[in-house]
């Protein structure tokens, strides 16, 4: 099983300010298509629509396919359960605040589903996963950001 959890400040110094509701958007857009948001998930579309926060969706990360479960807590947190794919476990997306300071958490715990191998080994596998959602984070922030610089029309 890997296990890891990433927290990066949603406002480092000299960064545009972003509050809660913005940084929310963009967990939301996330949650709907990752494409634009982690480089590894190649397509990402919704397959089933269960209520109006909890969603199916099938991406493709790293060439392989997986489903998952998509429940969006709003305003501060998206899970992601994999239901099926070779990697299965839960991805949580959280806002935090600890002393007026917003940042964004990333958390999981994922396993090689039983009878599949991968052709790389677990460790190595945690580590690039740890990569790519440091990146998400990043990335996530970066898209929220780049859309309130956009003059409105």
């Amino acid at each position: 099983m890997i296990y890891s959890e990433l927290e990066l400040p949603a406002n480092p110094p000299g960064a545009v300010p972003l509050d809660r509701a913005r940084i929310w958007e963009g967990l939301e857009q996330k949650a709907l298509d990752a494409v634009p948001y982690v480089e590894a998930i190649t397509a990402c579309r919704e397959i089933a629509r269960l209520s109006d926060t909890v969603f199916d969706r099938e991406i493709e990360l790293g060439g392989a396919r997986y489903v998952e479960r998509v429940w969006l807590g709003a305003p501060d947190r998206v899970v992601f359960t994999r239901l099926d794919g070779p990697v299965l476990g839960t991805i949580t997306n959280e806002i935090v605040e600890e002393g007026g300071e917003l940042s964004l958490r990333f958390r999981f715990a994922l396993a090689i589903r039983p009878g599949d191998e991968l052709p790389i080994s677990e460790s190595e596998l945690a580590t690039q996963m740890v990569g790519a959602y440091q990146a998400a984070v990043e990335t996530t922030l970066a898209a929220v950001r780049e859309r309130i610089a956009e003059p409105v029309r």
